[in-house]
């Protein structure tokens, strides 16, 4: 099958979804459902109006990506009638977003009334972009913006007839880059991302009953993701504005669901707002990536609770999962495994290489990580990861080689002072920098986020555990304290918010 068959197939196939079971629950979102119907005519509306404005085929289409049913039903437009997914955040300042359509000139941009703000609509009026406004169920689904109802002459933004959408990065070390994916690697993920689908490949495409429960914002690529692979397997969506913990129990004790998502951040939050281990009792496990999991968390979380954390490991520029844990593994190696990501997914091959001097090294030993697989081309890719493989072939992170801190010529690695720090009963998140320092080049600094229920622990008390953990070098030479840590969409420290709030009390 050629790349361009593939895009058709996959263009074919949503636009398919609506008709399997027009009236059958699509998304629940705050206590009323949609149906399918209703995604499909947010779908056909956009198709109506890209024809009256002759959009270009294959253009990237911006869409102002918040947990709204409106937006389920524009993912399968855009791929329906094949325009390139093209994220905006609209929870940035608005100055932001208006700025980033200036630089990217999409052609049109979609969306629910309330993120057209002045701001873009002044954007989108000085680079001659149209705007399409969403509002599910309504008798008309899909309208123009006030003022914004013709096309300019462009150029506007396009990345080729075989682009499905723009994956985004994290954002954790700097702005989110934009991952263009093809069809065919759009493809694969599909296959991959429905695991429990796996054997019924050649079965005719029926709507599911168990709903996936979705609680990431879809500004970042995993919401987004998420509701791309439920849609993908006609699956109907419990959809969140925004993740709490009893939000989430609540929605797990009614939909009965067996698998879920959370984040490592999530983990955390649900052992805080102790939730009753009754609620979870439908579920057979849970899977946690996008950050490193603490080890002692995912031990708490599974002694209380009697489920299962499944971490993974995936990255944006793979478009999905590298590695992760399967219930039959947890079962034999949940507990000498504990800290690895799992095993490598079948499409991937590794291989860990000295920092200098590109040598494979040996099972067990700390190098960068280099992954390969068809859902990047044909080459080794060198990541910025560190990592070890054992001889049993389960994958261990040990941080990020462009993070590494060169105290004196001693590696300290942000991420092992931060787990050895959240052993304290007084820690509850932690972020190190990078300092520059006159003799020894660089030194770390932590700042913390205590704990709630616990008295604050004081600068002194966490030196003297430090010590007590780890090696003298690995020991942050001050400690700062803030109630809340800066985070990114996905809920991971966000680094480069936390360097700017502490740039002028040292030298960053």
């Amino acid at each position: 099958m050629t790349e361009i068959e593939q895009a058709e197939q996959i263009a074919a196939h949503f636009a398919s979804l609506p008709k399997l079971e027009p009236e059958s629950e699509a998304v629940r979102f705050k206590g009323r459902g949609y149906s399918w119907g209703d995604l499909g005519a947010i779908a056909d509306g956009l198709s109506d109006k890209f024809e009256a404005l002759d959009v270009p085929e294959f253009a990237c289409v911006g869409w102002l990506a918040r947990n709204d049913p409106s937006l389920v039903g524009a993912l399968i437009g855009l791929i329906q009638t094949r325009h390139c997914i093209s994220p905006l955040n609209p929870h940035q300042p608005a100055e932001k977003t208006a700025e980033q359509e200036r630089q990217l000139k999409m052609g049109v941009v979609v969306g629910v009334a309330q993120d057209f703000t002045p701001e873009l609509m002044s954007a989108m009026k000085d680079i001659g972009a149209a705007g399409l406004v969403l509002d599910i169920g309504a008798i008309e689904p899909v309208q123009f913006a006030s003022g914004l109802a013709e096309l300019g002459e462009g150029p506007f933004r396009s990345l080729g007839e075989d682009i499905v959408a723009e994956r985004l990065t994290s954002g954790t070390t700097g702005e989110p880059k934009r991952i263009p994916v093809p069809s065919a690697t759009f493809a694969k993920a599909m296959q991959l991302g429905a695991r429990s689908e796996k054997n019924k490949q050649a079965e005719p495409l029926k709507v599911k009953r168990s709903p996936a429960i979705l609680q990431t914002t879809f500004s970042h690529s995993g919401g987004m993701w998420g509701a791309l692979l439920s849609l993908n397997q006609a699956r109907p969506i419990d959809l969140h504005e925004k993740f709490t913990p009893e939000g989430w129990a609540d929605a797990v004790e009614r939909t009965k669901t067996r698998v879920c998502s959370l984040v490592p951040s999530m983990i955390t939050m649900v052992l805080e707002a102790d939730i009753p281990p009754q609620k979870l009792s439908s579920l057979m496990a849970i899977r946690c990536g996008t950050a490193a999991l603490d080890p002692e968390t995912q031990k708490r979380f599974e002694e209380h609770y009697k489920v299962p954390v499944l971490v993974e490991y995936g990255a944006s520029e793979f478009m999905g999962g590298i590695a992760g844990w399967s219930l039959a593994d947890h079962k034999a190696y949940g507990q000498s495994k504990r800290g690895s990501v799992g095993r490598l997914r079948p499409d991937m091959e590794v291989r860990i290489t000295g920092q200098e001097a590109n040598e494979a090294l040996p099972a067990g030993e700390i190098g960068t990580l280099n992954l390969k697989t068809p859902r990047a081309g044909p080459d080794w890719i060198r990541t910025t990861d560190l990592a070890s493989l054992d001889a049993d072939g389960f994958l261990y992170l040990h941080g990020r080689a462009d993070e590494a801190i060169n105290r004196g010529g001693f590696k300290v690695l942000p991420d092992k002072v931060a787990e050895v720090l959240r052993l304290h009963p007084g820690v509850r998140e932690v972020g190190i920098l990078a300092v520059k320092h006159a003799r020894l080049g660089q030194v770390p600094i932590a700042v913390i986020e205590p704990a709630s229920d616990v008295p604050r622990p004081t600068s002194e008390e966490l030196n003297d555990f430090g010590r007590e953990q780890m090696a003298a070098y690995m020991v942050p030479v001050a400690f700062e304290f803030l109630d809340s840590l800066p985070r990114t969409l996905s809920m991971k420290v966000d680094r480069p918010a936390l360097r700017k709030l502490f740039q002028d009390k040292y030298d960053l």
